[in-house]
């Protein structure tokens, strides 16, 4: 959905108290377009103005419809995907959790945003048919970034703080919930994205990662499965073909430079990855965006 898919890397990001990571309106998702798997420190808001879009989080699949939002919460693993054939417009919000809360919380300011909280325990909330009423507070905090006007990221903290409270009081009863790990656990999981979306090229990544998190390979796999819905094989492959689609936009390297910038000593099996996850061989994707590009 955004220009750019990757593994976020909390050093890229404006992590301030009182100001939107990224929000924006977009009008041009075509039919199957696909985000790929990644992931964000901040929670992500997706609301549909029109047409269709499927998520994918955590091994479940849901679909958007017009007037539908989801919530996603931080270091939740995701894709979305374009089912709509006219193409789709959607307003994409992200932001802080700790935007929420004043500086020094109080109990009820607490427990009334905590369905939105990372400690919660939810991948994510979904809002079917929030209606219009939210698509004016999305409009009205992606014009006052536009507008960048002096005092802008109080209004905007404001107006999502407003929006928040809307849909705090009707968050859904059967929100997805994540999978039950201890604090600790969940610190050494994401300690584990982070790692994995800087050393992604590496070799020996299933030995770092059970390093990483302290943990058999039978409880590890089993976990990393029901957390993210895929294997740590097909996670890996997901960054790394993530980045790969990257360089082959922005680079005039060949596909076996790129294979082996992305961890593939192979490229023959580098492109039947690239293909089983695209849908299209690296080569037909580099030439597919270049048109799309200059036909844009």
């Amino acid at each position: 959905m955004a220009h750019t898919v990757y593994m976020e890397n909390i050093a890229d990001t404006r992590q301030l108290p009182n100001y939107p990571i990224e929000c924006y309106r977009s009008f041009n998702q075509r039919y199957m377009d696909k985000t790929l798997l990644h992931w964000h420190f901040c929670c992500e808001m997706i609301f549909i103005h029109s047409g269709e879009q499927q998520v994918n989080i955590g091994g479940s699949s849901l679909t958007l419809q017009s007037g539908d939002l989801i919530y996603i919460h931080p270091q939740q693993v995701h894709e979305f995907i374009n089912t709509a054939p006219e193409g789709s417009d959607l307003s994409l919000l992200k932001f802080n959790t700790s935007l929420l809360l004043s500086r020094d919380p109080y109990d009820a300011e607490s427990r009334y945003f905590r369905p939105f909280l990372p400690e919660s325990g939810y991948r994510c909330l979904t809002f079917p048919g929030s209606g219009e009423k939210i698509a004016v507070y999305l409009h009205q905090i992606i014009a006052e970034e536009e507008a960048a006007r002096f005092g802008f990221e109080t209004r905007m903290r404001n107006l999502i703080c407003q929006l928040i409270s809307e849909l705090a009081d009707s968050v859904t009863p059967f929100p997805m919930s994540s999978v039950s790990l201890s604090t600790r656990e969940q610190e050494q999981f994401n300690y584990l994205l982070q790692y994995l979306s800087e050393h992604y090229a590496e070799n020996g990544l299933m030995e770092q990662a059970l390093e990483i998190c302290n943990l058999s390979y039978s409880n590890f796999a089993a976990k990393f499965k029901r957390m993210y819905g895929k294997t740590f094989t097909e996670y890996l492959n997901h960054i790394r073909v993530s980045n790969a689609r990257q360089m082959l936009l922005n680079s005039s390297d060949s596909v076996g430079l790129i294979a082996e910038a992305c961890g593939y000593h192979d490229p023959g099996y580098f492109s039947r990855i690239f293909r089983q996850i695209t849908g299209v061989s690296p080569l037909a994707y580099r030439t597919e965006q270049e048109k799309r590009h200059s036909a844009g």
